[in-house]
């Protein structure tokens, strides 16, 4: 469990979850706004995060509760030595991670209940699980893949309640709906779906329009209740809860840094990019393949004209819409999409399978399986890479082989990279030189001299803007250039290096 988790910073971890908590230790309010700053900061999510934090610190509240005093002083007392170290953190990793992984389990049971066979319920499930981008992202103590999961949850109650006529199904979606929204608040554009798909499944059912209405009613107020259980901010605190969801939609809305892109048609097409290369697999020609088998199979599933089909789809791509609107890219925002990318690429190798003929059709699931393994493959050897995070001195050795391995290429390094592969007192590649006026094809520097430093002008969501990248693989840095808290050797061509704000003269002096 270790080897994945213990991946050291991430930016949003502390913000609304570890510091409110300390906030709360402070002044008795358990509130995740309890620090009672001015902008409300600590609302940027749902309350749920907050609660996440707290079930991390289970052992610590148990045994206050058991030990006592049950004074403030004596749960600061239990809790402030240890709310920021890495036992808490990998501990409550651990709880978005299993959270996450429920997506996973939820996808399986969708298929089965849209009438698919048990190999497609298992082939939704493997493409989602072998999908790095929702692996890496499932690790953080961050909202989207646990959103995304009750979401999803909320639809698998929703077919289950078409399907069996039973009104309760309805009501744990509703119950699962307010859980996604108290952990992120765009899960809220779910509802009118929710809603319509409910109210048709209940006119169908009982055909009176005064049942339909009063349980779709019930079905609004049920989720509605579940937030604010989860986030009692809204009604306690409206005023800073509000003012932050303003500050947020604003962030959106204006672009954040090398995050931005021009709203509309040209933000859709990048998440259409990232949804082709790059969220099926870590190698974009077996990204491209699936992806092509996804778009099969939403033409599919869409000609099919089932209820929960179409409803699913309409969701999905209202949400794209939604975002594509917004002036900045950031791609954990999309990960409640990425299930029904899973579950219609499936359909779509089982489609095609079908037209094939048995042997044909054996082969193609055989292709899919090596296709699988290699992108299993990968997530293993990132997760090994993240174990040997605080070992530079094997990522110093790894980049000198690759050099050594292209000697028709002329490397440009920095010079505090040339100075710390001189510490290692391995003999220096001849292709290797710090000096820029020598020509040369590709250049080399530590992430600390490049996103870390200039952050602000840094691109990101530019695919293939590195050639290598030697260090921790515990996130997709092309997706997130400006991650910060590991160190890393960054390869790139020349000609990409001229998209960067940094100048190879930059380079030549040690920092």
């Amino acid at each position: 469990m270790d080897i994945g988790l213990n991946f050291g910073t991430h930016w949003d971890e502390n913000r609304a979850k570890f510091d409110s908590v300390r906030d709360s230790l402070r002044n008795g309010l358990l509130l995740q706004g309890a620090a009672l700053s001015p902008e409300g900061k600590e609302y940027n999510h749902g309350g749920l995060n907050y609660l996440l934090i707290w079930a991390g610190l289970t052992p610590e509240v148990l045994r206050f509760l058991i030990v006592g005093p049950h004074t403030l002083e004596s749960l600061s007392r239990t809790i402030n030595p240890i709310l920021y170290t890495t036992t808490v953190r990998v501990r409550v990793r651990a709880i978005y991670v299993v959270l996450s992984g429920l997506c996973i389990v939820w996808s399986f049971g969708l298929v089965l209940l849209l009438g698919r066979s048990r190999m497609e319920a298992l082939l939704a499930a493997a493409l989602l699980s072998c999908s790095w981008e929702f692996a890496y992202h499932s690790r953080w103590i961050a909202p989207d893949a646990v959103m995304a999961q009750f979401l999803w949850l909320s639809l698998l109650c929703l077919v289950a309640g078409e399907i069996s006529g039973t009104l309760s199904w309805f009501y744990l979606g509703a119950v699962a709906m307010g859980l996604a929204g108290g952990t992120k608040y765009t899960a809220a554009l779910l509802l009118p779906f929710f809603v319509a798909g409910a109210g048709f499944s209940l006119w169908r059912k009982n055909g009176a329009v005064r049942f339909v209405a009063k349980n779709s009613v019930g079905i609004v107020l049920t989720a509605t209740g579940t937030f604010v259980l989860t986030t009692p901010g809204t009604v306690l605190d409206p005023f800073r809860f509000f003012y932050q969801l303003g500050e947020q939609q604003e962030m959106y809305g204006t672009g954040w840094y090398g995050y931005s892109v021009k709203p509309g048609v040209a933000h859709f097409i990048e998440i259409s990019k990232y949804f082709t290369f790059q969220f099926f697999s870590h190698f974009g020609p077996i990204s491209a393949v699936l992806a092509v088998f996804s778009f099969l199979g939403i033409a599919a599933l869409l000609l099919e004209r089932k209820p929960a089909s179409c409803l699913a789809a309409a969701f999905c791509f209202a949400y794209l819409v939604f975002f594509s609107l917004q002036s900045t890219l950031i791609v954990r925002n999309l990960l409640v999409v990425v299930p029904f990318l899973s579950l219609a690429a499936a359909r779509g190798i089982t489609v095609v399978a079908h037209r094939f003929g048995r042997n044909l059709s054996f082969g193609l699931y055989a292709a899919i399986g090596v296709l699988l393994a290699a992108n299993f493959g990968w997530e293993v050897y990132a997760a090994r890479q993240i174990k040997l995070r605080n070992h530079p001195e094997y990522f110093l050795q790894k980049f000198r082989e690759y050099v050594e391995g292209r000697p028709n290429h002329k490397f440009l390094v920095s010079a505090r990279l040339f100075g710390a592969l001189r510490n290692t007192q391995a003999p220096m590649p001849a292709n290797m030189t710090a000096d820029s006026s020598v020509d040369y094809t590709k250049i080399a520097f530590f992430q600390t001299e490049g996103a870390d430093t200039h952050w602000e002008t840094w691109p990101s969501n530019v695919w293939s803007l590195y050639e290598r990248v030697f260090g921790p693989q515990e996130v997709n840095l092309e997706a997130y250039t400006t991650f910060i808290g590991n160190e890393r050797i960054i390869v790139i061509t020349k000609e990409n290096f001229r998209k960067l704000p940094l100048k190879d003269t930059d380079l030549a002096v040690p920092q």
